[in-house]
């Protein structure tokens, strides 16, 4: 009985938890990625590439909108739905209605005005139901999207690379299908088709199964409890911003390496930055329980912080070095052109990823302590430094000074921030044992009884 005890203490310890939430999300990242691969691969090889280029630019605009569209809630969702004590299924279809709406005025808007703007989009005004496909596929991806989010605030990420890896494969199997039907936009259709599939079985089994289990602990602080109501609008206002700007730097930098430098510089560039952005991805991902766990036990942030940094902070380290080390080879995959101009801002903006992985840490951090404004300043001055060094550099250095512009706007923000983070790091935990005073044997022959129990409050005895 004992020993049954013990291992049923160990699956539920924050820290056990925490370590499978987090593998399980790193694991999803590399299978997302690795079959994300393979689906590409293989549109290349079967459809013309001018259908690859205009149904890729589809997928592209679909899944920026509908990051903008969720509103944060990727991040909102596993802080604050933990410590949701009554009706977390309201707060789940609360989050889904929202995002629905603004995804449907986000997608419509752009129907309407990306064709103006675009000749590349204008086939979407000369079919209107593709246009309404486009918008439903937004909203559907929306929903897709944060489902991910929910598992992991409810402690199950373990089902996040078995939901996405589904999803990998239904999507490359979808590509012969939409070949053989003619369909007019063929790698769009495939790519969404089992995003539907998935949605439905998905969250029946969230809300039928898994927000029946209670999350948060009994007494706990509710949201509106632990922030206020307005405090917790500054917080989601605050959180937004800081997402959207951080999308904002890793989405223009491409472009303005295009603007400044021009295309086939752009492609060199590119390559690398995908890879780039995979990793960091995947740290991301690893944060995300630290801020389930930390919030449904803050007092034990600083050793839920110490278990994410000793078994991913070597994995943060390997990665650099393989990908700094093995640049050159890595691009030659792409082609002799790839690796001579691209390996050196691979080597770079690899390194940059180390520092990327501490800010990140402190930003996960700050999420859970509730300083939002602390992780916006954190994303405005990434901004800032990131645009105005490659408008500098990138002239004069190509893409060398491109590369030096990010390492050097990451590595100054990651000197205001990793103060905080080695602080939180060597705190202890504050509802750690302390150690007990020596006890006092009374002699045997005392003629004095023992001390009464001193009473505590609401009545008992401390024993």
């Amino acid at each position: 009985m004992l020993t049954r005890l013990r291992r049923a203490q160990t699956r539920t310890h924050p820290s056990t938890t925490l370590l499978r939430s987090a593998y399980s999300l790193a694991l999803n990242v590399i299978l997302t990625s690795g079959l994300g691969l393979g689906f590409w691969v293989l549109a290349a090889r079967i459809f013309p590439s001018a259908t690859v280029g205009r149904d890729s630019a589809l997928v592209a605009a679909m899944m920026t909108l509908s990051a903008i569209c969720q509103l944060n809630l990727l991040s909102a969702l596993p802080r604050f739905l933990p410590i949701v004590r009554h009706r977390p299924e309201r707060v789940v279809w609360g989050s889904y209605l929202l995002t629905g709406v603004v995804s449907v005025l986000g997608a419509t808007a752009f129907v309407l005005i990306a064709p103006a703007a675009s000749h590349s989009y204008r086939f979407l005004s000369a079919r209107p139901a593709l246009g309404l496909l486009f918008v439903a596929s937004v909203v559907v991806w929306g929903v897709f999207a944060l489902q991910d989010a929910v598992l992991t605030a409810a402690r199950r990420a373990v089902w996040v690379p078995v939901e996405n890896a589904i999803f990998g494969v239904l999507k490359i199997a979808a590509l012969p299908v939409t070949l053989a039907l003619a369909s007019a936009t063929p790698v769009f259709v495939a790519w969404n088709v089992p995003v539907v599939a998935l949605v439905i079985p998905v969250n029946l089994f969230i809300f039928l199964r898994v927000l029946r289990t209670p999350l948060a602990a009994p007494g706990g602080l509710t949201p509106i409890e632990r922030f206020g109501l307005r405090g917790l609008v500054r917080f989601l206002a605050a959180d937004y911003a800081a997402s959207v700007l951080m999308q904002a730097a890793c989405g223009l930098l491409p472009v303005l390496v295009v603007a400044l430098l021009g295309a086939r510089s752009g492609a060199y560039f590119y390559m690398p930055f995908t890879l780039i952005v995979a990793l960091d991805t995947m740290f991301a991902g690893v944060l995300q329980p630290l801020t389930v766990e930390g919030a449904l036990a803050e007092a034990r942030l600083p050793e839920l912080a110490r278990e994410i940094v000793r078994h991913f902070g070597w994995l943060a380290v390997f990665a650099v070095v393989v990908l700094a080390g093995g640049a050159s080879r890595i691009l030659a995959l792409y082609g002799p052109e790839y690796a001579r101009h691209g390996a050196p801002v691979l080597r770079m903006i690899a390194l940059a990823s180390l520092f990327r992985a501490i800010t990140g840490t402190y930003m996960a951090i700050c999420r859970v302590e509730g300083r939002a404004g602390r992780i916006l300043a954190t994303q405005v001055v990434t901004f800032v430094l990131v645009v105005a060094l490659v408008a500098v550099l990138a002239p004069s250095h190509g893409l060398q000074g491109v590369g030096v512009a990010w390492l050097v706007a990451n590595a100054v923000v990651t000197g205001g921030t990793i103060w905080h983070v080695i602080a939180v790091l060597r705190r202890p935990s504050r509802d750690a044992p302390e150690a007990a005073p020596p006890a006092t044997v009374p002699p045997a022959a005392s003629p004095l009884p023992p001390p009464p129990a001193p009473e505590v409050p609401g009545g008992g005895t401390l024993r």
